[in-house]
């Protein structure tokens, strides 16, 4: 039997996803080696995601392990497997439409989450979020699937959950969708909060009712993966 096409499709993802974590990283969402992004395996094995001892903006494809269902690490890096994990076990198993889970504790989420404030949205960023609720059932790490399964009931239907004091949750239907829907929720918080701080008079963004107010369509999509990872390699001295 040929295997050579799912191989490769497999070692495809993995670039991907190791690039998906440093431009997250070149994003903001580093904090030391916290943090992950996780891929749902297309073999139904369980998920990858990195070891616990690199951070965000070091993970290369050898840095990547497959982790069970069952929490066992069945392939890939030898490294430690970090405790979070559930956070995304849980989010695949309540979302057929999830591919990828994000969870990190950027700046401006983190400070986000310690308010009693709903994400409106003021600009173009806080558009693709329609109803974001902040997880508040513990304040401490997620490592029980209790913990987890509740943290994606807040989640719901959304493409993001903040986590009190804690940081944010975010997914997507791919690996690029779910970096994109990262990148947005921190810069939508970042504006809300500034915009709060400024001792202007505003409002948020009206809503039509619909789950999302802008659709991350397909094109849009590839166009700002493809314009990120360009950043990236100028970032990191390859081009």
């Amino acid at each position: 039997m040929d295997t050579a096409a799912p191989a490769a499709d497999i070692a495809q993802g993995l670039e991907s996803l190791a690039r998906g974590y440093r431009i997250l990283a070149m994003n903001g969402h580093t904090e030391g080696t916290l943090g992950h992004l996780s891929w749902r395996d297309p073999e139904g094995r369980g998920l990858w995601m990195k070891c616990q001892e690199i951070g965000l903006d070091e993970v290369e494809p050898g840095d990547l392990h497959l982790i069970g269902w069952d929490g066992k690490v069945l392939d890939g890096s030898n490294g430690h497997r970090h405790s979070e994990w559930v956070i995304h076990s849980e989010t695949y198993k309540a979302r057929e439409d999830v591919h990828s889970v994000g969870h990190t504790h950027p700046t401006y989420a983190v400070l986000f989450s310690a308010t009693k404030e709903k994400l409106v949205g003021v600009g173009h960023n806080g558009s693709y979020f329609s109803d974001v609720k902040i997880f508040d059932k513990t304040l401490a790490l997620i490592r029980t699937d209790e913990d987890a399964a509740a943290m994606a009931a807040d989640l719901g239907d959304q493409w993001a959950v903040l986590l009190r004091n804690h940081g944010v949750t975010f997914c997507g239907t791919s690996i690029e969708h779910c970096v994109l829907m990262g990148i947005m929720v921190e810069k939508a918080c970042y504006e809300q909060l500034f915009m709060k701080s400024s001792g202007y008079e505003w409002s948020g963004k009206i809503r039509t009712g619909l789950k999302d107010e802008a659709s991350l369509y397909p094109r849009l999509i590839t166009n700002l993966w493809n314009y990120h990872n360009r950043k990236l390699d100028r970032f990191e001295g390859r081009r």
